[in-house]
């Protein structure tokens, strides 16, 4: 039963935003833990670029690939109109404006890191003479590419709040940084709290008792009705803490550079 579960089970309904408003409205069964839950998303969500904006300043280095730059402004820069679109026509429900404040926000963040990156990073993610107008050119086509992509995946799952597709975003923070820096094989870019952030991220996002995507829709993320989505948690877990153990085991940071 299990294994046809895994097979062939899938989740039924979509998650709309009234979903948002029966378990985030005052008074509602658990309403409480889903808005502490969703908080401490968001405060280790903006972690994950707080810190690296201040090692790329530190290290003239960042944590990330380029491309997951990219994919996080595509995806953030459709957050900030989807959750506009739904305050605006579900009676301004609170919780929508807060999310596309917080979705412009990651994008200014993301910019930011995209601008380091044509600044600091050039001659490591280009061949190096070669011109900034073709380096402006593949961040923008990477960018329309996910954007667009992003959209179509949306609209084929009747994603109205994104709410299935956004988990992507904590399966790449938790996975690709430590990829990336046993590639490198050095700490630069790098430091340990990072590293204990993503275990967190993966931990809040994926856990199966108070996750803000069960919080909201307890139907679609049940262990019971998802089970894959907390197998992919596991394994963003075990690769987060992957990560961390790379980094502990390669050479520290010149003196120079305080870790």
């Amino acid at each position: 039963m299990c294994l046809e579960k895994l097979i062939s089970g899938y989740p039924m309904g979509d998650v709309t935003p009234q979903d948002f408003i029966e378990h985030l409205t005052i008074g509602a069964d658990g309403w409480l833990g889903a808005w502490i839950a969703i908080a401490l998303t968001a405060i280790f969500g903006l972690l994950v670029y707080i810190i690296p904006i201040y090692l790329t300043e530190k290290d003239k280095m960042g944590p990330y690939p380029l491309w997951l730059h990219t994919f996080y402004c595509a995806a953030d820069f459709m957050g900030i109109w989807v959750f506009l679109d739904a305050w605006k026509n579900y009676d301004h429900f609170p919780l929508f404006l807060i999310l596309s404040v917080g979705e412009a926000i990651w994008v200014c963040m993301e910019l930011y890191s995209l601008q380091r990156a044509l600044t600091y990073e050039k001659d490591i993610i280009w061949k190096p003479g070669t011109s900034f107008k073709s380096h402006l050119t593949d961040i923008i086509i990477q960018v329309v590419c996910f954007f667009t992509g992003l959209n179509m995946l949306r609209f084929e799952l009747h994603d109205e709040t994104m709410w299935k597709f956004w988990i992507f975003t904590q399966v790449f923070i938790t996975i690709v940084p430590g990829l990336v820096l046993e590639k490198r094989g050095y700490r630069k870019g790098n430091n340990i709290w990072l590293h204990i952030t993503l275990i967190i991220v993966a931990v809040l996002s994926f856990n199966p008792w108070c996750n803000m995507w069960l919080c909201i829709a307890p139907d679609f993320f049940s262990p019971e009705a998802n089970p894959w989505y907390y197998i992919m948690g596991l394994i963003c877990l075990i690769m987060s803490i992957r990560g961390l153990l790379i980094y502990k085991s390669l050479p520290e940071k010149s003196r120079s550079r305080n870790d």
